[in-house]
């Protein structure tokens, strides 16, 4: 999913996430003492996919699971001061209900995915329109492995529908050609369309999109060019106030 974003350590953190490889060793070294409990802002940038079908979407996500979320967490540090400053991803522990496409992965009764973010002052944002996850969230998580840190990732910031009361909600640009082929659709509806595309008998007609190429040696360490940042217009703040302390447990 490779973000061209705010800075370099923002950089490094949406590299875990979208293929633009981090170097990071992982600890919470430099982690900040207090992050916000929801995102003040969203970070946008350029995705190594951009879906405008179910079909890609299905096609192209190595791992497709139904789940629920159980927990919420700080994860790993990436970045440091020479490289423009850190940024902090959140673990969220999805409980699997049930694993559609595995991709030759071995899927557990629980997986950690990662979500951006922080950053070194604690203020939490967003990539693009994929909203912090939620204990409680159910839903379809389109996902892939960093192929560096094997953490779990969305194969896009697209790769999220979550089930609110029967009817399913699309975590991709509401301006953008897939928000409106699943969202405001019904569960039943939507899912039915996943299992009939996952059937092996139609294996021939999915939309398979070219994998990005990783990168290697000098280039894991380049710098993306900054992308433009916006305010949550959701009430959230993005005044320069304290930042307010991230729950222990969620």
């Amino acid at each position: 999913m490779g973000y061209f974003v705010r800075a370099a350590a923002v950089a490094a953190a949406a590299g875990a996430m979208a293929g633009i490889i981090a170097t990071s060793s992982g600890s919470a070294q430099g982690a900040p003492t207090h992050r916000d409990a929801s995102p003040e802002r969203i970070v946008h940038g350029r995705e190594n996919f951009d879906f405008t079908t179910v079909n890609a979407l299905v096609g192209t996500s190595p791992v497709i699971i139904r789940g629920t979320v159980q927990n919420t967490a700080p994860g790993r540090t990436v970045g440091s001061a020479e490289e423009g400053g850190t940024d902090q991803a959140r673990n969220v522990t999805l409980r699997v209900d049930a694993v559609m496409k595995k991709g030759g992965a071995t899927i557990g009764s629980t997986l950690t995915l990662e979500e951006w973010g922080w950053d070194g002052s604690g203020n939490g944002y967003q990539m693009e329109n994929l909203t912090w996850s939620q204990v409680g969230d159910t839903g379809y998580y389109f996902l892939t492995r960093d192929a560096v840190t094997l953490n779990w990732r969305y194969v896009s910031t697209q790769g999220r529908v979550l089930n609110k009361d029967g009817i399913v909600r699309s975590s991709a640009d509401p301006e953008g050609p897939l928000f409106p082929l699943i969202d405001g659709r019904t569960n039943t509806d939507f899912y039915a369309e996943l299992k009939r595309l996952l059937d092996p008998a139609n294996a021939g007609q999915l939309t398979v999109l070219p994998q990005p190429v990783p990168a290697t040696g000098e280039q894991q360490n380049d710098v993306p060019d900054s992308g433009p940042t916006e305010p949550v217009p959701d009430g959230s703040t993005n005044d320069g106030s304290e930042p307010t302390p991230y729950p222990s447990s969620t």
